[in-house]
């Protein structure tokens, strides 16, 4: 595409050099004839006019490489000589598409003064050898040719015009070809800001999807951990607490593997946007609880939620919400009993508020970065929620707002 239209454009250039160049070698010789057939200028100035018109009229080639250059060759014919200054004007009409201010100014002066004295000479030669008068009377058959006293003034005002139109032209092509890169460059631009906007979306999005598996999975090896704990400490000489337990790790395994996978799937792009399994939303909080109440945590749990369809978005932090906070209890507070409450409505939005009574025992399960509930708070703040936790009094208090619709 760039090469065609690059080789479109030099053919279009040569185009029009062989234009000028024909037309500045066909005025010249029209002058020749005209200058010669008056009688009213020597032979030796027409002949020089011409010679000098006729480098003019082929340094026209270079007009765009070296403008002043071939502007300074294509003056020195009309300015001195009886010849015509077509080759001035050209020079002056490429020079024009890139100068401005005083350079433009210089330039079209001196073109004025050539186009002025070469009109001048035209001003008087006969009346039918005269470009500002020819077609306007015809002689008598026979009779003489005529003559014809022009005022002076006349020729320097159809060279000021023919200045004024070449420059106008020239600065007016110049405005539109530097408009149409300008569109071109606003154009890229708007792509480029596009492309980057994208790969900002995408990047926010895989890095919400990180750092939510990494709460996830958190969560979920911290509920295995405390299980086999429990399994550990109170297990022994009970068969069926020992199968219960162990099927609740298992169940949690799989279900942090699948979540693994269906992440995973999602950020390589293979993925759907749904949960693979495990009840993600506000449904599943009932058996979170119920998870927490097998691994040995004091838990109540209370819902008063009007009936409606929660929104997804919403529903997923909810859910994470409280896993977040049953699994900071089980670390850090598993001799305390944990309350959770969720209310809502489509008007109000949904509260969700989490309480447990601080502990003196050490943390059960060691370590963890403790960035779970930060995470969380971005993740409300995205929706249009909010998220606070801390310490208040003698309790450890979550306390989330979120919209019904996310």
């Amino acid at each position: 595409m760039a090469v065609t239209a690059t080789s479109a454009e030099t053919i279009r250039r040569r185009v029009w050099t062989t234009g000028a160049v024909t037309l500045s070698v066909f005025c010249s010789l029209m002058t020749v004839g005209l200058s010669g057939d008056s009688g009213t200028v020597a032979v030796w100035n027409i002949a020089i006019g011409l010679v000098l018109n006729l480098g003019a009229a082929v340094a026209l080639v270079w007009r765009h490489e070296r403008p002043w250059l071939v502007l300074g060759v294509a003056l020195v014919g009309p300015l001195f000589f009886s010849t015509d200054a077509t080759a001035a004007l050209i020079a002056l009409y490429a020079l024009a598409r890139t100068e401005r201010g005083q350079q433009l100014v210089a330039a079209a002066t001196a073109v004025f003064l050539a186009c002025g004295v070469s009109l001048t000479y035209d001003a008087f030669r006969t009346r039918d050898n005269s470009v500002l008068t020819m077609g306007s009377t015809r002689p008598e058959v026979g009779g003489p040719k005529p003559d014809w006293d022009i005022a002076l003034w006349i020729p320097w005002l159809v060279a000021a015009t023919l200045v004024a139109i070449v420059v106008s032209v020239a600065v007016l092509k110049h405005t539109r070809t530097e408009l149409a890169q300008a569109e071109r460059s606003r154009d890229r631009a708007t792509e480029q800001t596009h492309v980057m906007r994208d790969e900002m979306i995408r990047t926010e999005e895989r890095t919400r999807m990180a750092r939510d598996m990494h709460d996830t999975l958190a969560a979920s090896l911290s509920r295995i951990s405390l299980f086999a704990r429990a399994l550990q400490v109170s297990g022994a000489g009970n068969p069926e607490k020992i199968a219960n337990t162990a099927s609740m790790i298992r169940s949690t395994a799989h279900e942090a593997l699948d979540e693994l996978k269906n992440i995973v799937g999602v950020l390589r792009g293979s993925g759907g946007a749904s949960r693979a399994s495990g009840h993600q939303g506000i449904d599943g909080v009932a058996d979170l609880v119920q998870s927490a109440r097998a691994a040995g945590l004091h838990a109540t749990f209370y819902a008063d939620l009007r009936p409606g369809d929660v929104g997804t978005v919403s529903g997923h932090v909810t859910y994470r919400v409280v896993q977040e906070s049953l699994t900071n209890a089980q670390k850090y507070a598993s001799d305390q009993t944990i309350r959770i409450s969720i209310s809502g409505a489509s008007e109000s939005g949904i509260r969700i508020d989490v309480r447990n009574g601080l502990s003196f025992q050490p943390p059960s399960v060691p370590g963890g970065s403790r960035a779970g509930l930060r995470g969380l708070a971005e993740q409300a703040r995205d929706i249009g929620g909010k998220l606070e936790a801390g310490r208040l009094g003698e309790e450890f208090v979550v306390d989330c707002w979120l919209p019904w619709f996310a």
